[in-house]
């Protein structure tokens, strides 16, 4: 299930490798395990020596014990090495055991250091390795004879294949101590190296996190509920107090509920049921279609039907325990929802239905909406935004009764267990904003289901380190939350916004509330790759009002909204005008499962209101479509890159990886493909090579005009050109192309912009003026041959070429670290560039000089800056932020560009007010000369794929939407909490 809210309420050789956790499958009744594997392996030494600063020359490799000391001095060192772990997984904690033969009032310290690699059991005082007490790995305390001194060395990386650790040991206090050594004659005694190796390889990554939550619940109770049977086809179940859901004699379940007097957007759904008598593996949630379906009549033989995958699936579900089911998808408003409940095994289930005695116990449809807010009429729309500030725990851990000493602080996930007892725990050290504070919740990732979940309580603080069950905080005061049935690769949340007011530590404890065990995804499994999921405090924050627009209305103010999207994540890659007022978009499809994978792209022409026109999917595999421009006549033309040799409708494209163009009429039909390939040949091998397109154009005759990388060789059409260099290689970068197809794909003209440089000449960006000359910007590297001859300089160009391909002119910026990242034309044939620098640039007889001019790498400002027809200087604006996202010239002849916050710098005033951390798409528009006109902040939005088209009535906005948005009073979600595609229009 997607989320469960709870609300307040020999020598070297591994010696041993033990299975410490129990294989997959139900262990009790309503429990069902991960594919979590965790396994103890225990190594010995393959060399262990001591020096002693008394006897200089002497070797003690062969010594039966291993001795550290301050006066007289003397240290000791191990070696534990091998070809491959005998677990297969990542190592999450590392204890190095040693048996003491006297007794110290300290302990030894453990160090480990690049240098001490360099010895073996030769050494002596004279030819040890140096050391430095700041290499302190980890320490012990008093030390007893006849006991085991313990020490963790978690800290330490150990590989699963070809380990080769060394420790360094000194002594802490002015005792010696003598130790066991590989060579003692009792081997259960020698040293040790004790790993946990966990692997969770057959977990799923995590489903997307809940999206947040900005306005209250609201609960509906049900209006019809029933339940059918195979064997007794013509039988009603509809006025039953239960309802049953089994796979032997199979029996389905159905629920409706009237969701009325939603104002927003929903942002999230959960069927809450309760279970009267449990199931080892409980139903899954489909939506309904068919006919209409009576609660009084509705029998198997005129039962409805189910469509599309199981949106929710319960697995183990214990008696008197609640299940919640988040049914988001198919809640997008108001109006009637019906839900089919389906079997999933032969072991039954029966759940309360609305007709039972005891009102609580009834099906409930819980739904949460944005907060309800209205579009502001002030000058400046002042607004308020909700934010997720989620928090890392500082330390979670748990601790088992059966193993009273052992510490779990770096398992890769938290067990909670009445039978053997498990418990855990979590800390978090809490730094509230001054904002106000709409909901905390406690987020937690169930990589085990269970039918009766845990109970959460406040606790004492504790450190991870020292926590075992002998040594373990103390649950506080009365549960805060009783979970209910939990499933397996799920969220859960916990509310506690009613706990975590103010600033400090709050540690809690999850105790067990049964013997159905549950495990939970521990910042450790989060952080060595094994699982996904790591514990969060989210602090939902509302911000205190701030202005989000400066300038004349309605200059940049909203004209429509449009939401696209469905079951698969989608998100926007490419927007560009079309002759008639209206748009095409590029998209690209990310599948349904929790990581985005593509798997397909979409092309669609939009009408000037938004509203489509028509779709084209393209789902051939190893296609990445990345621009798109409509010509004068309405013919669509897209470009990407591909490997293999797909058919995008035209026949496959040449054999190999490279770049493609292709051309839709005015409806959608592919009338011509074209593919270029990139290569590089040895006399051994033949290299496949990475080629891309950056920007796409075209002109009055449908031209495509595009820029790119490649590496190696390509042939246009024309032969054979090379980039200059052979393939990818580390620290170096591509060259480019110039290219320009005729109307029906045929070979114009091309152009390789290419240096020796490692930082390559890349053309990243172009555009076509009135007299059909190609304007390219990009980077260049030193010594760059534009076509009039080489440029010494390197940085960021613009580079005019006239209509049939001959050099016009270029201006490369005189700052060396520098680009220019966007190119466009202004009504008066100028040219328009937006880049970002490093250091010391003059433009227009003025000097600029940047953030850290003297940091070879530091930040770049943000430049915007107008070029004449010519390339001559014109006008410059600098801005201290990290750069625009895209740039065009709209219908009033602007300037406008996007980026991320920063907006107050324009120049109107202050404006926005979220904390930097927060992706804050901004958008301005400045005049010819670069006078600010307006500035336009949204709300929190993903800034990858964001992109401008002009418009006769102001622009077009694509971008993705991955969390809830709210835009002039108006709340927007992704619909199937992936991302969707979110255009908007902007007035000029």
């Amino acid at each position: 299930m997607g989320v469960v809210l709870a609300t307040l309420g020999g020598c070297g050789a591994p010696l041993t490798v033990e299975e410490n956790s129990p294989e997959t499958g139900a262990e009790t009744v309503g429990t069902e395990r991960a594919e979590l594997t965790t396994r103890t392996v225990v190594l010995t030494p393959t060399a262990d020596a001591h020096v002693e600063a008394a006897s200089p020359t002497t070797r003690f490799g062969s010594s039966s014990t291993l001795k550290v000391s301050r006066t007289p001095e003397a240290q000791m060192y191990l070696r534990f090495s091998g070809a491959e772990l005998p677990a297969p997984g990542t190592v999450t904690s590392a204890r190095l055991r040693l048996f003491a033969m006297n007794n110290a009032a300290e302990g030894v310290a453990v160090h480990d250091s690049t240098g001490v690699h360099t010895w073996n059991e030769d050494v002596t005082w004279n030819t040890r390795p140096d050391w430095s007490s700041s290499w302190l790995t980890s320490t012990s305390g008093a030390v007893s004879s006849g006991t085991w001194v313990e020490l963790d060395v978690s800290g330490m990386y150990i590989p699963s294949r070809y380990y080769n650790v060394d420790f360094l040991l000194s002594a802490k206090g002015t005792d010696s101590l003598t130790f066991a050594s590989s060579e003692y004659s009792e081997v259960g005694l020698r040293p040790q190296l004790v790993l946990t190796v966990e692997s969770g390889s057959d977990n799923p990554p995590p489903p997307p996190a809940p999206l947040t939550l900005s306005g209250a619940q609201v609960s509906f109770a049900a209006s019809a509920d029933a339940f059918v049977s195979a064997d007794t086809p013509n039988a009603t179940q509809g006025s039953a107090t239960t309802f049953k859901v089994d796979g032997a004699p199979v029996q389905e379940a159905y629920l409706r509920f009237p969701v009325q007097g939603l104002t927003e957007a929903v942002q999230r759904a959960v069927l809450r049921l309760y279970v009267s008598s449990g199931s080892d593996d409980g139903p899954s949630v489909y939506a309904l279609t068919g006919l209409p379906w009576n609660e009084s009549s509705v029998t198997w033989s005129s039962r409805p039907s189910r469509t599309g995958s199981a949106v929710e699936d319960a697995q183990g579900l214990a008696t008197g325990s609640w299940v919640d089911y988040d049914v988001t998808d198919l809640v997008r408003g108001n109006g009637d929802v019906s839900f089919g409940l389906y079997p999933t095994s032969s072991d039954g289930i029966t759940f309360h239905s609305r007709e039972s005695a005891d009102a609580a116990l009834r099906p409930r449809l819980m739904v949460w909406t944005g907060a309800s807010k209205s579009a502001p009429t002030d000058a400046c729309l002042t607004r308020t935004e909700y934010m997720e500030d989620p928090l890392s725990a500082l330390h979670d851990t748990y601790a088992a009764a059966a193993e009273p000493d052992t510490k779990f602080q770096h398992r890769a996930a938290l067990r909670v267990d009445a039978d053997p007892r498990e418990e855990a725990f979590l800390r978090f050290d809490v730094q509230l904003r001054p904002e106000r504070i709409q909901r905390v919740a406690l987020r937690l990732y169930a990589v085990d289901g269970t039918g009766n979940g845990p109970r959460l309580y406040r606790a004492t603080t504790f450190d991870g380190a020292t926590t075992d069950w002998n040594h373990r905080p103390t649950p506080q005061g009365e549960p805060l939350v009783d979970l209910g049935a939990v499933a397996r690769d799920a969220w859960v949340e916990l509310d506690v916004t009613n706990v975590v007011t103010a600033s400090g530590t709050y540690a809690f404890a999850l105790l067990p509330d049964s013997t159905n065990s549950v495990g939970f995804t521990s910042t450790d499994g989060e952080e060595h790759g094994i699982l996904g999921g790591a514990p969060r405090l989210v602090v939902t924050y509302e911000s205190a009002p701030f202005c989000s627009y400066r300038g004349t209305k309605p200059s940049g103010t909203t004209a429509w909204v449009r939401q696209a999207g469905g079951a698969e994540a989608e998100s926007s890659r490419h927007v560009a005008p079309a002759p008639d007022g209206g748009f095409a978009v590029v998209t690209r499809f990310s599948g349904t499962g929790p990581q985005h994978v593509t798997s397909g792209h979409s092309v669609s022409l939009h009408r000037a209101d938004g509203s489509v026109a028509w779709t084209r999917s393209f789902l051939q595999a190893g296609v990445v479509l990345e621009k798109v421009v409509v010509t004068a006549v309405g013919n669509v033309l897209v470009a990407g890159s591909y490997t293999g040799a797909p058919d995008l409708g035209k026949g496959p494209l040449p054999q190999g990886s490279g770049i493609v163009v292709m051309k839709l009429t005015p409806t959608g039909t592919v009338d011509w493909t074209r593919g270029f390939r990139a290569w590089f040949d040895t006399t051994e091998d033949h290299f496949d090579n990475p080629m891309d397109v950056l920007d796409l154009a075209t002109d009055a005759h449908g031209s495509a005009v595009l820029v790119g990388t490649f590496w190696g060789y390509t042939d246009f059409g024309t032969g054979p050109v090379y980039s200059g260099k052979p393939f990818p290689y580390d620290d170096t970068y591509p060259n480019s192309y110039v290219l320009k197809l005729q109307w029906d794909g045929a070979h114009l003209w091309s152009r390789v912009l290419a240096t020796t440089s490692l930082t390559g000449t890349q053309a990243s960006s172009v555009a076509v003026d009135a007299g059909e000359n190609v304007i390219v910007g990009g980077e260049a590297g030193g010594n760059t041959d534009f076509g009039g001859g080489v440029v010494a300089a390197r940085g960021g160009f613009v580079a005019r070429y006239g209509v049939g391909g001959d050099f016009g002119w270029a201006r490369v910026l005189s700052a060396p670290r520098s680009d220019v990242s966007s190119v466009a034309v202004l009504p008066d044939q100028r040219i328009a560039f937006t880049g970002n620098y490093n250091g010391y640039l003059s433009f227009a007889g003025q000097s600029y000089v940047s953030r850290e001019p003297d940091e070879y790498d530091g930040p770049r400002d943000a430049l915007v800056g107008v070029l004449t027809a010519a390339g001559g200087d014109a006008a410059l604006r600098q801005f201290a932020h990290d750069g625009f996202a895209d740039m065009v010239v709209d219908g009033a002849g602007n300037i406008v560009t996007v980026q991320d916050g920063a907006g107050s710098l324009v120049g109107l005033g202050d404006v926005g007010g979220l904390p930097d951390t927060v992706p804050q798409p901004t958008l301005a528009a400045f005049g010819p000369a670069l006078e600010p006109k307006w500035v336009r902040v949204l709300g929190p939005m993903f800034m990858y794929g964001f992109s401008l088209a002009s418009s006769p009535e102001g622009l077009v906005v694509a971008g993705t939407l991955t969390q809830a948005l709210e835009l002039d009073g108006i709340w927007y979600t992704p619909q199937a909490r992936r991302s969707d595609v979110l255009l908007f229009k902007l007035r000029k």
